[in-house]
């Protein structure tokens, strides 16, 4: 019986190391590990959240950027990821083309600002006029787009409501709303030139 219980142990522990996978040496991903906090006033006026970009890779250049908005009590609002390719130079490198080196102190620099977030108010969104396709500023030579009809679109903009908007790509940026409806976050809109 013994013996048994032996077998089946061993076979259950190789099974287990074998569903791991290969392994890479320790700290080879984590070359470029940084990153920035801010707090902002978003979901509940009266208690802040914070906002938290990070990065890691093998190198700054390669690095997995992530930003991360938690309310007062640490629950997670709102989670994005990216490339800092694509956040700093948009989209990815040509084929056989390297990144150029990007040091700790640049990556750094880079998270600050993309932890601080621009806050304003719904009401200071550009109107969707009656017939247009989405919003429009004749201000500002952005596109705009929405997932909301236009009808919703500017009850939210008529309820000025906090918005947290963040660089969503080197050239583009999302706006967070506290839908009212599901009591979440949503993209409100995007937009970039």
């Amino acid at each position: 019986m013994r013996v048994i219980l032996f077998l089946l142990a061993s076979l259950a522990l190789a099974a287990c190391v074998q569903r791991e996978g290969p392994t890479r040496p320790q700290g080879a991903g984590d070359a470029c590990t940084h990153s920035a906090t801010h707090d902002v006033s978003w979901s509940n006026p009266d208690a802040a959240d914070t906002v938290t970009a990070t990065s890691q890779g093998p190198s700054c250049a390669q690095a997995v950027v992530t930003f991360v908005v938690r309310n007062a009590h640490g629950d997670p609002l709102w989670t994005f990821a990216s490339t800092y390719y694509d956040l700093h130079t948009g989209g990815t490198p040509p084929p056989g083309v390297t990144p150029p080196a990007v040091s700790g102190e640049e990556m750094e620099k880079f998270l600050q600002s993309f932890a601080d977030v621009t806050t304003m108010a719904s009401g200071q969104l550009p109107d969707w006029a009656e017939g247009a396709p989405a919003p429009a500023d004749a201000t500002r030579p952005f596109h705009y787009s929405t997932a909301y009809t236009r009808d919703i679109y500017e009850a939210l903009r008529a309820s000025n409501r906090a918005l947290v908007c963040y660089a969503a790509a080197a050239e583009a940026t999302q706006c967070l709303i506290v839908d009212p409806a599901s009591n979440g976050p949503a993209v409100i809109v995007a937009f970039g030139p």
